[in-house]
């Protein structure tokens, strides 16, 4: 009688291994089809698919490889300390229109999109990146209001806005902010469309 209960408990017990191995089995594949978390890379492949034309295929390295997204070795992004930092794509002919993932790229010091075809309104997101020290904007189709938080960003120290479609819906303060200490009036700010500090 001793012998079959020993003999029940050693079932029981390999049961419980097998099932255990089973859990983790499961485990490991769901996790192998899962991305993981980059924030960064993830608001980048958003702007990606706002991009509807990108005749020169500059974007098209910008994909998850092996389930890993490296936005630092996208064309166009470069990092520092495994941050985005800058995001260059300008003149390459871009059509689309940017969204409020950009809010998630906080540490990014520059964005160049000069001489592209994109166009909307500019995310409020934009105005609120604490590290931004360049926004080069020209020379494309956006439009509408232009984000009043630019006014709090201490960090801007270059603002070119040339040839878009919301430059007279600049508010005043932007141009007091930015434009004084190059001694650019209002006029001529709104006219240029550029604001360098």
């Amino acid at each position: 009688m001793y012998g079959l209960w020993g003999f029940e408990r050693l079932k029981l017990r390999m049961m419980v291994v097998m099932l255990l191995m089973l859990v983790l089995s499961l485990f490991e594949q769901n996790m192998s089809f899962s991305s993981p978390l980059n924030s960064e890379g993830l608001a980048l492949l958003r702007f990606k698919q706002r991009v509807v034309s990108d005749p020169f295929g500059s974007l098209s390295n910008w994909k998850e490889i092996d389930g890993e997204i490296d936005p630092c070795s996208w064309f166009g992004v470069e990092c520092s300390d495994e941050k985005v930092v800058i995001l260059n794509l300008k003149d390459l002919c871009l059509v689309g229109n940017l969204g409020p993932e950009f809010g998630k790229l906080e540490n990014l010091k520059s964005i160049l999109l000069r001489n592209n075809s994109l166009s909307g309104s500019i995310p409020q997101e934009i105005g609120e990146l604490k590290e931004l020290e360049v926004l080069d904007l020209g020379f494309n189709n956006f439009s509408g209001p232009f984000p009043s938080d630019f006014g709090n960003n201490l960090s801007l120290t270059t603002l070119l806005l040339d040839n878009n479609e919301f430059l007279g819906n600049l508010a005043p303060e932007i141009y007091e902010e930015y434009c004084p200490a190059r001694r650019y009036s209002l006029w001529e700010a709104a006219a240029a469309g550029v604001c360098t500090l």
